[in-house]
């Protein structure tokens, strides 16, 4: 594809000229907008960042793809930017007023077109500016100013009185030259230009020789051979001072392109660490208020036009996170400050606004600024499909359990429900012809099916209780002692065990839901029931230690197997050593159990009894009630 280079400045004409580069670029060629961040830049004069900044977005506006280069040369950077990127026809703009004196130093196009040869170069010409108006000096510019006369003044008048100490010790006038030079340099490296250094060395001269050159105090000089020796100081205090400004401006615009390197960087390994979207998004606000020296805000994305607001440092936000429309956010933060989305497409997860826009921000800061949003608007696409992945998988997860169990009810449910059927018809069809004897058996089979089909129901309803988890919890304060005595109603033992209620010490209440307790306990219970031999005893008590409660069901039976004990609280684990007629268990007992006990905040977990038999036990939170009430 085709592309086109315009050139992005501060210029008032500079729209003129993205325009015509785009009327050029049409529908089949691509449109490319460069500045050149010259050493220069960081002087702009805030009319034009802000002029600047105007023309960057009548740039984007108009499809242009924001490059920027840094170099002192500019022609030299556009012309190193066209060849590596291919193009071939580049706009810019030209003004038909010259600041310079030297009529036959070459324009920007003409070095452009020493540069690239083969280039087409459309120059659109500037007729707007007949008159050069100078940009307008800021209270900082001023300033400026003022401590580069100051120091220039005085490190002239420092090189003068160390020349007559060195003229009084009789030394060579080089010595002196010298002097003034070092002057100069320490001029060229401290001031803000190198108008400062040249004027110095001009003035250098004129000292050099009103004291130091016979006859001394005047601006005469006798001797033949000074007055190239005055072109030489000066060409050498010129050069070199220019060398030096030129070297610090460099050093400058170096550094600060590290640090937006450094930025991008740092941006990249935090968003590796991040491990979740406050993370993300608070990163994000770190590192560009970091980057633009400023503090910002951040508008997290909340639903749909409503936002949640923090801010960087944390005392521009002094107020609670709230929401804000977008659309008012959007439009305000347009006028009012700045404002940069952060996007991935059409997908806007928050927006960042600059609370300080006075200087406006520098483009190539605005174009880094730019790079980490992305990354970061990347990180939280990431971060929002892992947990859209998550929940996907937990919810496979659970339609496979769900799955499970509808297989193993369908399954399980089979036998007691034929077993009820077929001995409820036997008797109703001819219930003379069986013996007392039988007739209790059939009797007490479809009973002891419909209290098995209970448990069952009263498990699968606590399992649709707890799918929301603690806030389906109806806690209240309730006395323990209360609990056991209406478990132990709803436990049938009716095989020769004996269940055996210690009243727990010192009235001790808990925080609880008492319907879901009392169904732990029920469970447990009928649990020690299954996998114990009749005469056994099963023993119900409870202890406070601290601030928590922890009651334990106690068998002496055989006891569980070390690997049995690693999964006896798995939903669908049945153990294998049931004392019972082993009819079917779907093992959802004990792991509801876990379950309720968990979303109570507590601990469930089974050891061995002495000298035989396991004791289950879990934790709950003991409630303190006042004498008042």
């Amino acid at each position: 594809m085709e592309k086109i280079l315009a050139c992005l400045s501060p210029s008032p004409s500079n729209p003129k000229i993205l325009r015509a580069a785009a009327d050029m670029a049409g529908d089949g060629a691509e449109l490319v907008a460069l500045f050149v961040e010259t050493p220069q830049f960081p002087r702009l004069a805030n009319a034009d960042r802000r002029r600047l900044q105007e023309n960057m977005q009548i740039a984007e506006q108009l499809g242009a793809a924001i490059q920027t280069v840094s170099g002192d040369d500019v022609a030299f950077q556009l012309a190193e930017y066209a060849k590596l990127s291919g193009i071939r026809k580049i706009v810019l703009g030209q003004s038909d007023f010259k600041l310079s004196v030297l009529p036959s130093q070459p324009t920007l196009p003409d070095r452009l077109a020493e540069y690239l040869p083969e280039a087409e170069i459309h120059v659109i010409p500037d007729r707007k500016r007949g008159v050069y108006l100078p940009p307008q000096r800021t209270a900082v510019s001023k300033r400026r100013i003022l401590m580069d006369v100051i120091v220039t003044l005085s490190l002239l008048t420092a090189a003068t009185l160390l020349g007559m100490v060195l003229y009084g010790s009789n030394l060579s006038n080089s010595s002196i030259m010298m002097v003034y030079l070092l002057a100069v340099l320490l001029i060229a490296v401290i001031t803000s230009h190198r108008a400062y250094s040249m004027a110095a060395s001009v003035a250098s001269l004129f000292l050099f020789n009103f004291f130091f050159v016979q006859p001394r105090y005047s601006l005469v000089a006798y001797e033949p051979g000074y007055p190239v020796s005055f072109l030489v100081m000066f060409l050498t205090a010129m050069i070199a001072g220019t060398l030096a400004n030129r070297l610090k401006q460099t050093a400058s615009q170096a550094a600060r392109t590290a640090f937006r390197t450094r930025i991008i960087s740092e941006t990249d390994q935090l968003l590796a660490k991040a491990g979740s979207r406050d993370d993300i998004l608070r990163c994000c606000a770190e590192q560009s208020a970091k980057l633009l020296g400023r503090g910002v805000v951040l508008y997290e994305v909340v639903k749909g036009d409503a936002f949640r607001r923090f801010a960087i440092p944390e005392d521009l936000a002094r107020e609670e996170n709230r929401t804000l429309p977008l659309t008012e956010k959007l439009s305000r933060g347009q006028e009012e400050n700045w404002c940069y989305p952060i996007h991935l497409q059409e997908k806007l997860y928050a927006v960042l606004q600059v609370a300080d826009h006075d200087p406006p921000p520098e483009l190539p800061t605005q174009n880094t600024l730019t790079s980490v949003l992305g990354e970061c608007a990347l990180a939280l696409e990431n971060e929002q499909n892992a947990r859209e992945k998550e929940a996907a998988a937990v919810l496979a997860e659970n339609e496979r359990l769900r799955a499970n169990l509808l297989r193993s009810i369908s399954h399980d449910l089979r036998t007691p429900l034929m077993s009820i059927a077929g001995n409820a018809g036997a008797l109703l069809t001819d219930e003379s012809r069986y013996s007392e004897e039988t007739r209790h058996r059939l009797y007490s089979d479809i009973y002891q099916d419909s209290l098995w089909l209970m448990d069952l129901v009263e498990n699968l309803l606590a399992s649709t209780r707890l799918e929301g988890g603690a806030d389906n919890l109806r806690l209240s304060t309730e006395l323990l002692e209360d609990i056991f005595e209406e478990a132990a109603a709803h436990v049938h033992a009716d095989s020769g065990h004996r269940v055996v209620t210690e009243t727990p010490p010192d009235m001790l209440m808990v925080r609880a839901d008492p319907r879901l307790i009392v169904q732990v306990l029920v469970n447990l219970i009928g649990n020690a029931l299954k996998y114990t031999p009749p005469g056994s005893t099963i023993l119900i008590s409870a202890k406070r230690t601290g601030d928590t409660a922890t009651v334990s069901v106690a068998d002496d039976g055989p006891g569980i197997s070390s690997e049995e004990k690693e999964h006896v609280f798995d939903m669908f684990f049945v153990g294998g050593n049931a004392a019972s007629d082993g009819r079917r268990s779907l093992g959802l007992g004990l792991a509801l159990c876990k379950t309720i006990v968990n979303t109570h905040g507590g601990e469930i977990w089974v050891e061995d009894n002495s000298p035989h038999g396991s004791v289950f036990s879990f934790t709950l939170p003991v409630e303190e009630v006042s004498e008042n009430g």
